[in-house]
């Protein structure tokens, strides 16, 4: 939504230092890298980043306004050049407050929150999909889910559109507070409990103690989406205030899945929403990707979308860059980059599902670390080593501090001789490329934690794009 500073003074309990109050602003940057003319410029300050520093470059760029804590006084020159300035007690606050404005003004919009361990980001953009085609969506962009993206995003929000699927990530108690807080949703979907982000939030219960925030804001004439194959979250179904959906591969869900086949490039199923039945085929990789298909389905079929649509809508999805997405190599090897993040539930999914996915082929495994376990993250390494050891894989190449626990456990079940661990990306590299001058051309799963960025692996061995 188009912004004047009028409204960003109000919206942030500022003070217009320079400018002029009618001055329009086009969109929300944090970034100066990114920034465009007519932006408006939130310069947040971290323990490792100060966008103070960055007011000229803003000013250079074209913004159209700056929001800041600290005044610099050669931005108060007068200079045709500098743009609109309001200082604010804490521009983070005001980036908050600027996003719970805007939503305060968007009245008829459906907005659909949306949480989770796992297959956040897919099935936010499988309902997005299936949406557009019933009217205006807008869709979080990119990871833009936290307490500094989600306000971003809300600022986007416009009066006509139809759905807002804004995706909400926490990982530490408090966090769901704010973001429902903020968004204000009318339907909320949590796709999942798994180990994730146990380091600050202890257990699995732990972690639906905060995503469980999202159900309790929802109003008396709202919706909440069920997984039923979710132990922890199956519970919630019938004893919500508000009207309640399910899903999962049981009989007793609203929309469920089955006669499921799994190939290297697709997965088929049938659809069944209420009584009616529909054929979908995903053109993706990975049976755990129906799961994402029937939570954003359950979403679309409580919002009477129509069947037709959720089909479109599922099937005209493409994979999420680094989740599940596949690429051919030019000799016949499979990559399939799913290293975004991952936790232990992920991880066992991920591997199952790749697997399932291609059974004909030989399998091999590049692994990097689970990262922000705490004090149980040697025993879930080992654990998931242990789970490895029994499951249809050819080769474990592995990355990362905690990767020599995977090790042990493979070892402790007599699959060791599986097993290369490399503490270099470099070395892993030149290991794989040298595995690969062989006869056998496998299919080769990648997953790992974020910040161990291991798609610099898997982009190593595709070829560069002409």
């Amino acid at each position: 939504m188009t912004l004047t500073v009028r409204d960003l003074v109000k919206a942030s309990r500022g003070q217009l230092v320079s400018g002029y109050p009618a001055t329009r602003c086009e969109r929300i940057s944090i970034d100066t890298r990114t920034l465009k003319p007519g932006d408006v410029f939130f310069a947040l300050e971290g323990p490792r980043h100060d966008g103070h520093r960055f007011l000229r470059a803003a000013a250079e760029k074209g913004a159209a306004a700056i929001v800041l804590h600290r005044l610099d006084p050669d931005m108060t020159l007068g200079s045709r050049n500098i743009p609109d300035l309001i200082q604010v007690p804490d521009t983070l606050t005001a980036l908050q407050e600027t996003g719970r404005y805007v939503r305060s003004k968007i009245k008829k919009t459906v907005v659909i929150g949306l949480t989770g361990s796992n297959g956040k980001t897919t099935t936010k953009e499988m309902l997005a999909s299936i949406l557009r085609r019933a009217g205006k969506t807008l869709a979080t962009r990119g990871n833009l889910n936290n307490h500094i993206g989600l306000p971003i995003v809300l600022t986007e929000l416009e009066p006509d559109d139809q759905y807002a699927v804004i995706e909400m990530g926490t990982s530490k108690k408090g966090d769901m507070d704010l973001l429902v807080d903020l968004s204000r949703p009318t339907v909320g979907l949590i796709t999942n409990v798994g180990k994730d982000h146990l380091e600050f939030l202890g257990t699995p219960e732990g972690v639906l103690d905060v995503n469980r925030k999202l159900f309790d804001a929802l109003p008396k004439n709202g919706i909440a989406v069920i997984n039923l194959e979710d132990p922890l979250l199956k519970s919630f179904a019938g004893k919500l205030p508000c009207t309640t959906v399910t899903y999962g591969r049981v009989p007793e869900a609203d929309v469920r899945a089955d006669s499921i086949v799994p190939s290297s490039s697709t997965v088929q199923f049938s659809l069944l929403l209420g009584k009616e039945a529909v054929p979908v085929t995903l053109n993706v990789v990975g049976e755990v990707q129906v799961l994402n298909a029937m939570a954003a389905a359950a979403v679309a079929y409580a919002l009477k979308i129509s069947s037709k649509q959720i089909v479109e809508g599922l099937e005209s999805f493409k994979a999420v860059p680094m989740r599940m997405q596949a690429a051919t190599r030019p000799d016949g090897t499979t990559i399939v980059n799913d290293a975004y993040n991952a936790n232990p539930s992920s991880m066992r999914a991920s591997i199952d599902s790749f697997c399932r996915s291609y059974p004909d082929r030989p399998r091999w495994l590049v692994l990097g670390d689970m990262r922000e376990l705490g004090p149980i993250a040697r025993q879930e390494h080992d654990d998931l080593g242990r789970w490895i050891a029994q499951q249809p894989v050819d080769r474990v190449f592995l990355y990362g501090r905690d990767s020599r626990f995977i090790q042990q456990g493979l070892m402790t079940e007599g699959r060791g001789s599986l097993v290369e661990r490399y503490r270099k990306k470099r070395y892993l590299i030149e290991s794989l490329n040298r595995s690969l001058q062989g006869p056998s051309k496998p299919a080769i799963l990648f997953k790992a934690s974020r910040s161990l960025k291991l798609e610099q692996v898997s982009h190593a061995l595709l070829p560069l794009p002409t």
